[in-house]
C-alpha cells in the first residue's frame, strides 16, 4: 500500500493567502522564512492588535503580539498559555501541518486567543481551553 503525504505549501503561496485574508498584512518571505505583521481584531468591540507571524518549513509557526503590550489580570504573575518568548500557544502538536494554509488555521486561530486574552483580562479565568505550560 503507497503512503501519501499532504502537500507542502509554498511559503510564497502562504503569504499570498495571508494577504488576501488580511489585506492589511505586510509580509516577506527571506532565506526560507516567511516574516508578516498582521492586524487582528477579535470583535467588533475588541482592540486591534499586531501580530508577528515567523515560520519556517518543517518548524511550528510562532505568532506574538507585538502591539500593544499584553498586559497582566490583577491576580496573574503571567499571560496563560504562551510559550517562552511570548509566542501564542494556538493548537495542539498535530493540529497544523505544512499543507494548511496560514491564513486559514494559524491567524484565526490567534485571533480566538486574542478573544480569550479579552476574557481572562476582564474575568481572571481562562476560557480558551488548551494544556498547561
Amino acid at each position: 500500500m503507497a503512503t501519501t503525504h499532504a502537500r507542502v505549501l509554498n511559503l510564497g503561496l502562504q503569504l499570498a493567502a495571508i494577504r488576501h485574508a488580511f489585506p492589511a498584512a505586510i509580509g516577506h518571505v527571506q532565506r526560507g522564512k516567511l516574516i508578516c505583521t498582521v492586524p487582528l481584531q477579535p470583535t467588533a468591540a475588541s482592540r486591534t492588535y499586531t501580530v508577528r507571524l515567523s515560520h519556517r518549513h518543517g518548524k511550528r509557526p510562532q505568532v506574538e503580539v507585538i502591539g500593544p503590550q499584553l498586559e497582566l489580570h490583577p491576580e496573574a504573575d503571567r499571560v496563560p498559555h504562551v510559550y517562552p518568548g511570548d509566542h501564542l500557544c494556538l493548537y495542539y502538536g498535530r493540529e497544523w501541518n505544512d499543507s494548511l494554509l496560514l491564513a486559514h488555521t494559524v491567524l484565526p486561530w490567534a485571533s480566538e486567543w486574542l478573544l480569550y486574552y479579552e476574557l481572562w483580562i476582564a474575568t481572571g479565568t481562562w476560557h480558551g481551553g488548551g494544556t498547561t505550560h
